[in-house]
């Protein structure tokens, strides 16, 4: 299962490649006159390129992060967030908040339905939570980048 986190890092680095050659085809077109309007265009592919490298490098250390402590079996449950949403984590003998580090589209599906089974790997900032997607295939999962964050007080 770790390694599918590895396609993860793969569709980054092949973003990247992707931005790099639009890049250069921009630039190689837009010395035609007709084709200067895709000069501009290129800045796109400038922005691209460092994000899909840096997603690229994220992927990897959270894949390492998990290797190195394994994929535990947790249950979870799914906070209500406006953009980031909270996951609490119940392991055998451990509890874990957790803090998704984007968007998490799948969140109103598991909102209100209780404990979920996951698997958690990685430590401290390089953690993922892997959910089961289930629509189509059973063996389909969505993997989740977190942090670890206190438990509030209030």
């Amino acid at each position: 299962m770790i390694g599918k986190l590895s396609l993860l890092e793969q569709r980054a680095t092949a973003l990247a490649v992707f931005w790099m050659a639009y890049f250069v085809v921009c630039q190689i077109v837009s010395e035609d006159r007709r084709f200067e309007v895709l000069a501009p265009l290129s800045l796109a592919a400038f922005y691209g390129i460092p994000a899909c490298l840096y997603a690229a490098w994220l992927w990897k250390s959270r894949r390492r992060s998990a290797e190195k402590t394994g994929l535990r079996e947790a249950t979870a449950t799914v906070r209500p967030g406006w953009l980031y949403p909270r996951i609490d984590v119940y392991l055998e003998r451990d509890y874990k908040l957790l803090q998704t580090r984007r968007s998490l589209r799948i969140a109103p599906r598991f909102q209100g339905l209780g404990k979920v089974p996951v698997f958690i790997g990685g430590e401290e900032t390089d953690m993922i939570v892997i959910f089961p997607r289930g629509r189509f295939s059973k063996d389909t999962l969505y993997a989740v980048p977190v942090k670890e964050i206190e438990p509030d007080t209030d």
